[in-house]
């Protein structure tokens, strides 16, 4: 048996031999590197799935504008039916991150006894910091994938901005679900219940949620941050190796496992996918104030 870095094309016959303490590190640093990219993955699905329920607000806001959309109308109702689809959408994207959390933490940082739990208490910061929004989209969550469609009324509203011939007539829309219905579903905390209007805003609550989880991203990366450079690093450094050894460079090199019946164990070393990671990261930056944001088609004004 023997360890060796060849071209991920197997008709190549240049070989490199490495010891198995070498083989072993760069299998290592491939499946940090792999569960680095998945968590980057399922966080920009979950920012895509946010990122289309903002779209989906904004285009029936514009709706209403053009077309004066009464309620309750087939077109109202329309426009409530895509927005919770959007908002089940993020739900699910937001179970799918979360559940697969600390998973993702303890293989990116695999010498860390405590990363599994360092993951999941990041989950219980957000849930005991006094976020009253985090706490009840949790509960809201579940709700909405085991109970019923999360909308349950909208309203749209305009309103002069200024008076005088220089207001601007501005177009909102808002959606939510009435405090009454969730109390029908008994397994729903009463005492978060208790600091809610009747009929609590979905489009603020849903904000501040995805808000704690960027949060949570954030700090992951921190902790994750010194054994991604570090894998990197080693398979930067079995490139160079074979660069030096065969005077050429390859676009993608594989570790293996041989015996005289064939290769018993393939390593696939690519940086590609790591470059995708870092693009991810780099376009993902940490969501701050997310209930204090919005976007505006007010035109500009002339002098």
């Amino acid at each position: 048996m023997k360890y060796v870095l060849r071209k991920a094309v197997q008709s190549d016959e240049l070989e490199l031999a490495i010891d198995q303490y070498a083989y072993a590190s760069y299998k290592e640093s491939k499946n940090i590197l792999y569960n680095c990219l998945a968590l980057e993955e399922s966080y920009q699905v979950l920012i895509l799935a946010y990122l289309d329920l903002e779209r989906q607000i904004f285009d029936a806001t514009a709706s209403n504008m053009v077309y004066e959309i009464y309620y309750p109308s087939s077109d109202a109702f329309d426009i409530r039916l895509a927005l919770n689809l959007r908002l089940m959408s993020l739900l699910t994207a937001i179970t799918l991150y979360r559940d697969r959390f600390p998973h993702y933490i303890k293989e990116c940082v695999p010498h860390r006894t405590d990363a599994e739990n360092f993951a999941k208490e990041l989950r219980s910061k957000e849930y005991d910091d006094d976020k009253i929004d985090y706490r009840f989209m949790e509960l809201f969550r579940n709700h909405a994938q085991h109970f019923d469609l999360p909308i349950h009324w909208m309203s749209s509203g305009m309103r002069w901005t200024e008076l005088g011939k220089d207001g601007l007539l501005e177009y909102s829309t808002d959606f939510g679900v009435s405090k009454s219905y969730l109390m029908e579903n008994k397994k729903f905390t009463r005492r978060v219940l208790k600091k809610y209007p009747d009929e609590i805003d979905l489009k603020s609550t849903t904000r501040n949620y995805v808000e704690s989880f960027s949060k949570m991203h954030g700090a992951a990366r921190e902790l994750i941050k010194e054994s991604i450079q570090k894998a990197r690093q080693n398979i930067e450094d079995a490139y160079k190796q074979y660069k030096k050894a065969y005077g050429e460079a390859s676009v993608s090199l594989s570790a293996c496992i041989l015996t005289e019946q064939g290769v018993v164990e393939t390593v696939p070393l690519m940086l590609y996918l790591d470059d995708i990671r870092i693009k991810l990261q780099k376009k993902n930056q940490t969501l701050v104030h997310l209930d204090k944001r919005y976007v505006t088609s007010k035109k500009k004004k002339t002098s």
